[in-house]
């Protein structure tokens, strides 16, 4: 075929489709030649006037993050769920000083505590003490307590201001000697037979610490008992008083009781400490006005209310109000 027939086939072919169907004309001869184009990704958007990649900022949905790791299913009984937030908030019910040991250390406990917790539950319902009326009152007043105090700490919290604190503390604190502190090893029993038994047990030489994680019924029994360096105000008044009144290394002679439970203490050692700072102090402080703002709120709470109030034999009596 001449050079003028060449191109006059080619000239058959529109302009705009040639360089799709049959590649693209080059000059890199003295003749000018056809190179096939390559196949096409198959990542290639279909309209080029788009990015390839999305290139917008990602947005994680970080709203309920919290809330779906605090249902995370640690254990079940009986198809009853035991969830981390249970585990969290069964570990805020401890001494300060056990919840400070790691995490990884108090998980397994507090899980196995709870298991067995809800496999008393199961079996108290399969006996249908939760219908007992008995129990039922002791069950709303528990449920009635929570509630209220959540409500008095919603209120009275907004109400304590930085400032009030530090000039509670300028009062009270600053310049002035810091608490007297025991470190209080302790167990718990149910019986005073029991309590007198670790007594005997402690006198004869048994370790405390191995005791307490055997036998204690206590809360801190994780820790050997081991309840730190405390306050007088940070124990039970019947236990406080005993065990500020024991010399370090000295363990109490009989069962102390307390809170419906017998108690045995000792103490290791005891310390004057220096004035605290506002920081070492913030949350005492806080906890004192919390208590000191009660009586305000109740006071509040009852305005508008109808109250009735009954004698023993179902009588009204004047006492009520509007």
């Amino acid at each position: 075929m001449s050079r003028r027939k060449h191109w006059l086939v080619w000239a058959h072919v529109p302009l705009v489709c040639a360089p799709l169907i049959y590649g693209t004309v080059t000059a890199g001869s003295a003749r000018a030649q056809l190179v096939p184009l390559p196949a096409p990704s198959p990542m290639a958007p279909g309209d080029l006037k788009k990015p390839i990649f999305d290139t917008r900022t990602p947005v994680y949905d970080t709203a309920h993050a919290e809330e779906k790791s605090a249902n995370t299913v640690v254990a079940e009984v009986e198809g009853r769920a035991i969830t981390l937030a249970d585990v969290s908030d069964a570990i805020q019910e401890l001494p300060a000083n056990v919840q400070a040991l790691p995490f990884a250390d108090l998980f397994p406990g507090m899980v196995g505590k709870l298991i067995r917790q809800q496999a008393l539950v199961i079996r108290a319902q399969q006996q249908a003490l939760d219908e007992n009326p008995a129990i039922r009152r002791k069950i709303k007043a528990v449920a009635d307590r929570v509630l209220a105090d959540e409500f008095l700490h919603h209120e009275i919290t907004p109400t304590i201001s930085e400032p009030a604190l530090l000039a509670r503390y300028n009062k009270e604190v600053a310049g002035k000697p810091g608490p007297v502190e025991v470190h209080v090893w302790l167990m718990m029993a149910r019986t005073e037979e029991v309590a007198a038994a670790l007594i005997a047990e402690v006198r004869a030489g048994a370790d405390f610490a191995t005791l307490a994680k055997r036998s204690s019924q206590d809360t801190s029994a994780p820790a050997g008992g081991d309840l730190g360096f405390v306050r007088r105000e940070g124990l039970n008044p019947e236990v406080g008083s005993v065990a500020f009144s024991l010399q370090p290394g000295q363990v109490t002679p009989f069962p102390v009781r307390s809170a419906g439970a017998w108690f045995v203490v000792k103490v290791e050692d005891r310390r004057q400490l220096a004035a605290t700072t506002f920081s070492q102090e913030r949350d005492r402080l806080e906890r004192a006005m919390l208590r000191e703002g009660v009586g305000d709120v109740v006071t509040r709470s009852l305005v508008g209310m109808t109250v009735r109030e009954y004698t023993i034999n179902g009588k009204e009596t004047t006492g009520g109000t509007e």
